[in-house]
């Protein structure tokens, strides 16, 4: 079986292929949103500029999205591309199609969260019954945890980027009255994304000396590049990161340890030990002892959401939301 593989962000897309739902990836590709009016569109020009010895009898299509997944019609967050299911697989003219979040498929991707060069960035002793925690900041912030249960995988997935905002500081708490200015619900995505990463530094040169706008990129090189605001903004989106891990770690029972997945993180990874983000897992909540043993895990695997995707397919939690002709 042929499957066309698409992992959605809010800014790009990734492609590729694979013979089977355990088989290598090939083919990989990625592609700005922007260039494309449609998902259609982006997939059509992605199949067509393989070369001709390459496979392009799609038999089945599984799709990673940035946002809510469940009803009909998907609208892909922070990006401007929306599609409904059943028209998608007819467009495509495939048997299956399977359409999940992109952080289940992140989670699905961790079945194994010390293997695919996963890093350690907190020493622990993960508890392999418990479930394990799947987060990461990217264009928005990605939450899902993965059950292991009778030899199979079980996604928990929610939109954990919307809970609210959790200020541990008085700098935070003066971020989110900054930010409570023109947003009414202050949720941890506001803060722990590259948008999130724009705002805190907008925030910060209210009164000190800088450009007025920086993008996350920019932000994040100048803050691995030298002391200064960037840095103190990339400080307290870490910060931030540390207690919306801690949140979904005792929310959750994810005793099994947290893999920090997304775009964002692996590039500030240099930044992480000065930051506060290890103390706010280690000695958050009413109870620290529970998180003091807690293992963390940084993703630097690029593949890791189209891995997670092709898996998804052969996943007995997930078959039935598989559509077919």
């Amino acid at each position: 079986m042929t499957i066309l593989i698409s992992d959605v962000g809010g800014t790009n897309v990734r492609f590729a292929i694979a013979a089977g739902v355990d088989q290598p990836l090939e083919f990989v590709h990625s592609m700005a949103c922007a260039d494309f009016p449609t998902i259609e569109a982006a997939a059509a020009a992605y199949l067509a500029g393989l070369d001709a010895d390459h496979p392009k009898n799609i038999e089945a299509v599984v799709i990673a999205v940035a946002g809510p997944v469940n009803a009909d019609v998907v609208d892909v967050t922070n990006n401007h591309w929306r599609f409904d299911k059943c028209q998608l697989r007819s467009t495509l003219a495939v048997d299956r199609l399977l359409v999940i979040n992109d952080f289940t498929a992140q989670a699905l991707a961790q079945s194994d969260p010390t293997a695919n060069g996963n890093v350690e960035v907190l020493s622990g002793t993960p508890n392999s019954l418990a479930p394990l925690l799947v987060i990461g900041p990217g264009t928005g912030l990605g939450v899902s945890g993965l059950i292991r249960s009778n030899g199979t995988l079980i996604p928990i997935e929610g939109e954990g980027g919307h809970v609210a905002f959790s200020p541990r500081s008085a700098r935070e708490m003066a971020l989110y009255e900054f930010h409570h200015k023109t947003h009414q619900h202050i949720v941890a995505e506001h803060f722990v994304s590259g948008h999130g990463l724009e705002t805190i530094y907008r925030f910060l040169v209210q009164d000190m000396a800088g450009p007025a706008k920086m993008t996350a990129p920019e932000i994040g090189a100048k803050a691995l590049a030298e002391d200064g605001v960037c840095r103190e903004a990339a400080m307290i989106m870490l910060g931030c990161l540390g207690t919306v891990i801690l949140n979904n770690v005792l929310t959750l029972g994810c005793w099994g340890g947290a893999v920090i997945a997304g775009g964002i993180v692996p590039r500030l990874a240099p930044l992480i030990g000065q930051s506060a983000l290890a103390a706010r897992i280690r000695n958050g909540g009413g109870d620290p002892g529970l998180t003091a043993d807690l293992p963390v895990w940084l993703s630097t695997d690029p593949h890791a959401g189209l891995r997670g995707a092709c898996a998804a397919l052969g996943n007995d939690h997930l078959a039935s939301r598989c559509l077919t002709g």
